[in-house]
């Protein structure tokens, strides 16, 4: 009697990729598909790579489903996606979408689930200047390589819920029909992970309901918001280039925050000069310095860790990004190593003797959290009238006063050589030499007083070279943003 074997007709398993950021609740999400597999009967596996810390890169998630249940012989997974392998994709930041791509992982086979919102990497961070990557053109990209895109606006989606990104992709990953579960399975091991199950679930519709439309979320073209300056400075503002008066008014509020009207009033006038000499007809000059001048004289002083590391609101927000309750206790200990010249910042130029040398700083855990630590930094924020007589001040308003001259300058010699503003703008993007704090700070800004020490004189003997040195400067600055 022969012996009848049984076989099964499916020969690979279903494929999915998963990219997620510490806090983004990627384990949940591939604890949440496991469970919905065995409790359907289907034979899956899950493994994971993990990231490194700041944001320098995602902990990647694969998980490998055998779309048949209780098969004659127990499925062979491996531990890594291969090229052309994956059925699914899911990125929740948009450059780990970018990331899959550029490993060979993404193909026109894949489908792509992907937010939209974008995580500033640590690159993107300390890049001099405006190190932002434009998501545009990763999704630009992942429409023409995958075979279906569904982008989840995450934010707008979850609006008026307490409804988390993995629990939207969840609810979209099942809402595609690749993987063969019924939102039934799914709703129940959600319930039974028992972690924030009524959000969790009012998330999980939202995916589904938005992956079977195919609803299509793209971002903003910048993702950029502004602030609104107090009406107070309607008329002030009315006074300059459309296309400036958003980042105007987004630089008054800021400087009303750091330190007062009167310093907002400042900005205004200092730009006033800048917008009365742009002959540039987008006015991009005006807009330039509007952005560097803002930012410099908001410049980082310990008075100013103190105002934002006590600001209102500051513990329910990381509670809301770790995804803790508020009735869970939660210590938050901030690391500060200040040296003498962040304590030199805060103190008037006479007084400077009474900081002696802490070599390479004083290393300090605070816990912000409580009495003593709180009131350490709200002391610190109660220091913000006496900014205006410190040290630092003085230093941080005469190098500004010196690169807004240089500046002005500088448009001079564009409207002698028919130049609408090219060295002036470029001159205003020096501005991100004034950078970081310590040496990083102290370096940048001797490099600018010696470039603007003999300017006048560079400008009118050999303004080519000059414009060369410039760029040169920029350059440098973005190559090296750690440079001391």
């Amino acid at each position: 009697m022969n012996e009848i074997k049984a076989t099964s007709t499916i020969d690979r398993p279903i494929c999915l990729l998963l990219g997620a950021l510490g806090g983004q609740g990627g384990g949940v999400l591939i604890d949440w598909l496991v469970d919905a597999a065995m409790r359907a009967g289907y034979p899956a596996q899950a493994t994971s790579t993990p990231g490194v810390a700041q944001r320098t890169g995602a902990t990647t998630y694969y998980f490998e489903l055998f779309p048949e249940k209780n098969p004659p012989a127990h499925p062979i997974f491996t531990f890594f996606p291969a090229s052309g392998d994956l059925d699914l994709m899911i990125a929740m930041e948009p450059t780990e979408a970018g990331r899959a791509i550029e490993r060979g992982f993404v193909t026109d086979c894949t489908t792509v689930i992907t937010a939209t919102e974008r995580v500033y990497s640590t690159a993107e961070k300390v890049s001099a200047g405006d190190g932002r990557i434009d998501a545009g053109p990763v999704l630009e990209a992942l429409e023409q390589a995958t075979k279906q895109l569904i982008q989840l606006d995450v934010k707008a989606l979850s609006a008026g819920t307490a409804a988390r990104g993995n629990a939207i992709a969840f609810g979209a990953i099942v809402g595609t029909g690749i993987l063969p579960l019924t939102a039934e399975d799914c709703r129940a091991s959600i319930t039974e992970k028992g972690v924030a199950v009524e959000s969790n679930l009012a998330g999980f519709e939202i995916g589904l309901k938005t992956a079977k439309a195919d609803t299509k979320t793209a971002p903003a073209k910048d993702g950029l918001t502004f602030n609104a300056a107090p009406e107070s400075f309607a008329s002030d503002i009315a006074a300059f280039p459309t296309s400036a008066r958003d980042i105007i008014g987004h630089g008054i509020d800021r400087l009303i925050d750091y330190q007062n009207e009167s310093y907002a009033r400042l900005y205004l006038k200092r730009l006033g000069t800048v917008r009365d000499l742009d002959t540039g007809a987008d006015k991009k000059l005006t807009g330039e310095v509007a952005r560097h001048l803002a930012r410099w004289m908001s410049y980082e002083d310990v008075i100013r860790v103190g105002q934002l590391k006590t600001r209102p609101g500051r513990l329910s927000h990381i509670r809301s990004e770790l995804g803790v309750d508020a009735g869970v206790p939660l210590k938050v200990t901030d690391f500060f190593k200040p040296g003498r010249d962040e304590f030199l910042g805060a103190l008037p130029k006479n007084l400077g003797w009474l900081v002696p040398n802490l070599g390479n700083g004083i290393a300090l855990h605070i816990q912000t959290g409580s009495f003593t630590g709180y009131a350490m930094l709200k002391f610190l924020s109660a220091l913000k009238p006496l900014r205006s007589k410190s040290a630092q001040y003085l230093e941080e308003q005469a190098a500004i006063e010196q690169w807004l001259d240089a500046v002005s300058k500088a448009t001079m010699i564009d409207q002698a050589a028919a130049v609408d503003n090219n060295l002036a703008i470029r001159t205003a993007n020096l501005a991100i030499l004034a950078r970081g704090y310590g040496q990083v700070r102290k370096t940048g800004l001797t490099k600018l007083n010696e470039l603007f020490a003999e300017w006048s004189s560079k400008l009118t003997s050999d303004a080519a070279s000059l414009s060369a040195e410039v760029d040169q400067m920029i350059l440098l600055a973005h190559a090296n943003p750690d440079e001391a």
